[in-house]
């Protein structure tokens, strides 16, 4: 049975959707021409197991009948069928649907030993990162679009980023106190923080960013910006712990904030008498932080990729980085308080999915070969609702503090195959399922923002690159299944 021309020229779409914990795989069929519920006569589909692909033939037009009808083939995801069971299948007013039954769910352990591939599927592990990393003996830096290296000698030395969290878990083993173990807390965060300052040769690993010293840069790397803007001002009200006047005075000017005497004119009365001989003088040295460090131990500049309100400061501006060959964007940089235009901390953050640790383009020796934009900012979201139970998000700008899109998740547990159908009598498939996040998107352009659980401030470019990876996504179903609640339906690869 051959395909009509006119039929191949109009590019059926194909779909598949699988469930976590459910034995059914659905498949969605559909072009942007034709109604299958009255065009699509005889519809029929059978399932051609030898060839891992779905057979779909009906008779159309009546041009179409005269040629034997219309007959698609579909390729079937690597999954365990129940080849017993009936193939229910309907036509629809936009799209003929189809509903095979699995003897396992393709999230089942069984199934993700026996048919996934998993170096594809594996999620991203910044312990894995940091392991292949530290063995490669020796690590250039690249940019992953044209392989321009980036960094002016190799990098040995690699750690993962200390958390932002790392205050508040002390304060909850020891109290916040200087009698007894208070100090203990004090002294273990900002010893921790001390530890990680930026320093040549020194690489700092975050789940989606890489932080290097900028002396590690070649020097046309950090000249090469895409652009500078305000960091976000949340009314006015600084985030983080709390401050005092004269320590933001301290900041204004860019010198070292010394707050220990505000400390010690503040503790009880309890804590003033310290029966450890020069304990006291210990602590206050302690607490000698320069500029870049308080901003580590408050939070300011841990992960810039996606930053949570509570992360975010006025003080900080953040500077786009793009790469000096070929212009793409490679991460940003925080600067501020008189700084001209120089990093805050002297230490420069690259996404990990705009570089390479290989010279050349899909080398398997890339250790960030697996990451995405896509990929990193649903891993976020994902994290992100989680930890805060949020799952209305709106994304804002975080240099002009404007509305970008607004994301709510549907079902973080999906698995999704799509691409274009053919009438070729082609080889058995190999194609698979691969886990996705489903979400209702909204353009703030184009749509009032509605209830919000959490807002993430994320770099414009990136913003406007999501926004069309969402749009595309969504056309991978039919219109009516594309729109709920006047959002789009969409989807994003974990």
């Amino acid at each position: 049975m051959e395909q009509n021309p006119k039929t191949e020229r109009r590019k059926w779409r194909y779909t598949w959707e699988a469930q976590s914990h459910s034995p059914n795989l659905r498949l969605f069929l559909f072009d942007s021409e034709t109604n299958p519920k009255n065009l699509c006569n005889n519809l029929n589909v059978s399932i051609l197991l030898e060839k891992s692909q779905l057979l779909v033939t009906w008779n159309g037009s009546e041009a179409e009948r005269r040629e034997d009808g219309v007959s698609l083939r579909v390729p079937v995801p690597r999954v365990l069928l129940d080849a017993e069971s009936t193939v229910k299948f309907r036509a629809l007013d936009d799209h003929i649907e189809v509903r095979l039954a699995l003897l396992l769910p393709v999230d089942h352990p069984l199934v993700s030993d026996l048919v996934i591939d998993g170096v594809k599927s594996a999620p991203l592990a910044m312990e894995y990162d940091v392991k292949a990393l530290t063995l490669m003996g020796g690590v250039h830096l690249h940019c992953r679009k044209c392989s321009v290296r980036l960094t002016k000698r190799a990098l040995f030395e690699f750690s993962e980023m200390p958390s932002v969290n790392w205050r508040e878990s002390a304060d909850n083993w020891f109290g916040t106190c200087c009698c007894s173990f208070g100090g203990i807390s004090e002294k273990m965060v900002v010893k921790y923080t001390n530890s990680y300052a930026c320093s040549s040769g020194l690489c700092l690993l975050s789940a989606t960013t890489v932080l290097l010293s900028e002396d590690d840069l070649i020097e046309c790397v950090l000249s090469d910006k895409v652009g500078t803007g305000r960091g976000c001002d949340l009314g006015g009200v600084e985030l983080g712990s709390g401050r005092s006047e004269v320590e933001s005075e301290s900041h204004e000017d860019g010198c070292e904030v010394d707050d220990s005497r505000d400390k010690v004119s503040s503790v009880p009365e309890c804590c003033v008498h310290d029966e450890s001989p020069g304990s006291s003088e210990s602590f206050e040295l302690d607490q000698r932080l320069t500029l870049d460090k308080k901003f580590l131990l408050d939070g300011f500049l841990e992960d810039v990729f996606m930053a949570k309100a509570s992360n975010v400061s006025k003080n900080v501006d953040w500077i786009e980085l793009a790469c000096p060959e070929c212009s793409s964007p490679l991460g940003a940089y925080p600067s501020g308080c008189g700084s001209n235009d120089k990093p805050i901390d002297g230490g420069v953050r690259l996404f990990k999915c705009y570089i390479s640790t290989s010279s050349a383009t899909d080398e398997s020796s890339d250790v960030f070969r697996r990451y995405t934009l896509e990929r990193m900012f649903t891993n976020q979201l994902v994290e992100c609702a989680k930890e805060e139970l949020s799952f209305h998000v709106l994304v804002k700008d975080l240099t002009t503090k404007s509305h970008l899109f607004q994301i709510i998740i549907l079902n973080p547990n999906s698995w999704s195959l799509t691409g274009l159908c053919s009438s070729l009598d082609e080889a058995g498939s190999k194609l698979e399922l691969s886990p996705i996040v489903k979400v209702l998107f909204s353009d703030c352009k184009s749509a009032l923002v509605k209830k919000v659980d959490e807002e993430v401030y994320i770099l414009k470019g990136q913003g406007e690159e999501l926004i069309e990876l969402l749009t595309r996504a969504s056309k991978f179903l039919p219109s009516s299944c594309a729109y709920l609640q006047g959002s789009l339906v969409s989807s994003m690869h974990l």
